[in-house]
């Protein structure tokens, strides 16, 4: 049922209106619900109890010693009464939902935190990076949004998918790891087997196998021999990456700016680095590319030599 069809048939169940063919469509929206539960709470306010006789009497007195301006009377019809309280409750059930669905958990540079989901599945989150879901509709749709980088332990179940902005990782219960960037999509399993969907193109992923895709070039694959990842120990590894998203991951986990002098940013680059010495893990970057670096507070200047 669309909103505005919802609204109109709200409106009417409210001014005591709508016929029973009406009452049947509008019970059977997951809105109407909510709606009722915010009238269940709301039947228990009570109204003041208010001594007309002696207000009208304090009224009158008022009115005698005191002379005012007249001012005209504007009377309210019915019918806008009873809409008003009808957008009001429509506000609140918006602000109701709003409230109760989404569950987000973001890191800042450096950070990583371990999120348990609604089925006891497990997110390890790396720096600087987020996920959102929705614990209402979690049993009959288990789907995370992720930015950045994190890795998942999930529990077995119904299709459990991870959508970022680079693609979307399926699964039923395995364990894996999905790190994205602009025009960048990298996916290692763990254990269990998970399907990569970007760009229209599609890559089933067991055990020790990895997949990547760079804007809408061929998937890369490889092999591992790890057990989780390597940045779980504060040590992030790479395998044949470009130094351009060496460089993105350098500036989540630290937390710098970096400025680059005439670097060629897609050579290659194999190797680790850890995450919680700047300058260590710029000596294995510049060693390893042939470059020279310099820092000044927050800022990274690289070159090469």
């Amino acid at each position: 049922m669309k909103d505005q069809e919802f609204d109109i048939l709200l409106n009417k169940f409210i001014e005591e209106t709508i016929s029973s063919d009406e009452l049947v469509i509008l019970k059977r929206s997951e809105k109407f619900e909510s709606y009722q539960k915010i009238l269940n709470a709301t039947s228990e306010f009570k109204t003041p109890t208010i001594k007309v006789e002696d207000s009208y009497a304090a009224f009158l007195q008022k009115t005698v010693s005191e002379k005012k301006e007249q001012k005209p009377v504007i009377k309210l019809k019915r019918s806008y009464i009873i809409s008003g309280v009808a957008a009001s409750l429509i506000l609140l059930l918006g602000l109701f939902q709003f409230l109760n669905f989404d569950q987000t958990f973001k890191t800042n540079y450096g950070e990583q935190l371990s999120v348990f989901l609604p089925d006891s599945s497990e997110v390890v989150l790396n720096a600087s990076s987020s996920i959102k879901f929705n614990e209402k509709k979690w049993k009959k749709d288990r789907l995370v949004n992720l930015e950045g980088e994190a890795f998942f332990k999930v529990k077995k179940g119904s299709k459990f998918k991870v959508v970022t902005n680079e693609g979307t990782v399926s699964v039923l219960g395995t364990q894996f790891n999905v790190n994205e960037y602009a025009d960048f999509l990298e996916v290692q399993c763990f254990e269990g087997k998970v399907l990569v969907e970007r760009n229209g193109n599609e890559e089933v992923l067991t055990k020790g196998k990895a997949v990547r895709q760079i804007q809408n070039k061929e998937f890369e694959k490889w092999t591992f021999i790890n057990e989780k990842p390597s940045w779980k120990n504060y040590e992030t590894n790479f395998n044949n990456t470009p130094l351009i998203y060496i460089i993105e991951n350098f500036k989540k986990t630290y937390g710098v700016e970096v400025i680059v002098e005439k670097i060629d940013l897609e050579k290659r680059f194999s190797g680790s680095f850890p995450n919680k010495d700047i300058k260590i893990a710029l000596e294995t970057i510049s060693n390893s590319m042939n470059l020279d670096y310099s820092i000044k507070n927050k800022k990274v200047i690289l070159r090469t030599r």
